[in-house]
């Protein structure tokens, strides 16, 4: 079962590596870019802000760790600069020692005379040799020491340069998060500001009572048509007459009736 599975997971990996060197997996990409963009598009801005100034809060928390990490590297550094100066006294003593026993040796004798004892010459002279040689393999390794404390104090200085600009970098992008969320909350107002009360649907609304009003004329001239083809032409003459005598007679009454001149008369 277990084989089973692990050829399954292994045709799975070999597949997706397959695809994604295709024309295929291009478009599967290129998809998945779109989805990410259409994604972060629907965050609205506002959340957005909040999410970034709890991410900038969140730095602030993970200093500690920066903080641990250039601690030890300096303890680091002064556990080398001191082992580095304790090496450096030992060679010295070393090659105080070396220096005098050869200037000892300079003078062609049996036996070496070294701090009021006397040694014999061969005796001397193998030990000069193998001090030379352990005081050279010492001052390589005190050298190297010396290149790695070099090393490890430019970057602790490099660390703590960062360590002391991370409170700043956090206020200036606190800072930038603030400015942000003003000139949104101002964007926003603006945009209530230049609302409409009459938006789309009230536009649509009238239009359609504008619509009904027009079916409701034509519904009313068909109805006065039908009336007049039923009444005959002649008969509603006389009626649009009457009507007209009508309208004159009500004119008269309220604005008296029209005195003509003897002149137009005749």
């Amino acid at each position: 079962m277990f084989k089973k599975l692990l050829i399954a997971a292994l045709a799975v990996v070999v597949g997706v590596g397959v695809v994604s060197g295709t024309r295929l997996g291009s478009h599967l990409r290129l998809k998945w870019s779109k989805a990410e963009e259409w994604a972060k598009s629907q965050v609205p801005l506002e959340q957005e802000i909040e999410r970034l100034k709890m991410e900038v809060a969140n730095l602030k928390q993970a200093d500690d760790c920066y903080f641990d990490k250039v601690a030890r590297q300096e303890r680091q550094v002064v556990k080398l600069r001191e082992k580095v100066t304790k090496s450096r006294q030992a060679l010295a003593k070393q090659e105080g020692y070396i220096k005098d026993m050869r200037q000892a040796l300079a003078e062609n004798n049996q036996f070496v005379v070294y701090k009021g004892e006397r040694y014999d010459r061969k005796f001397a002279e193998a030990d000069v040799r193998t001090e030379a040689v352990r005081f050279l393999a010492d001052e390589s390794v005190v050298k190297a020491d010396e290149e790695n404390l070099t090393i490890l104090e430019e970057t602790l200085t490099a660390n703590k340069g960062k360590l002391a600009s991370l409170a700043v970098q956090r206020k200036e992008m606190e800072a930038q998060l603030l400015v942000l969320e003003r000139e949104l909350a101002q964007q926003r107002l603006k945009e209530q500001s230049n609302l409409v009360v009459e938006d789309g649907r009230y536009g649509k609304v009238s239009k359609e009572i504008e619509e009904l009003r027009e079916r409701f004329s034509v519904l009313k001239t068909k109805s006065e048509l039908r009336g007049e083809a039923q009444r005959g032409s002649i008969r509603a003459q006389e009626e649009r007459k009457a009507e007209a005598q009508k309208v004159d007679q009500a004119i008269e009454e309220r604005f008296g009736k029209l005195e003509t001149s003897k002149k137009t008369a005749e």
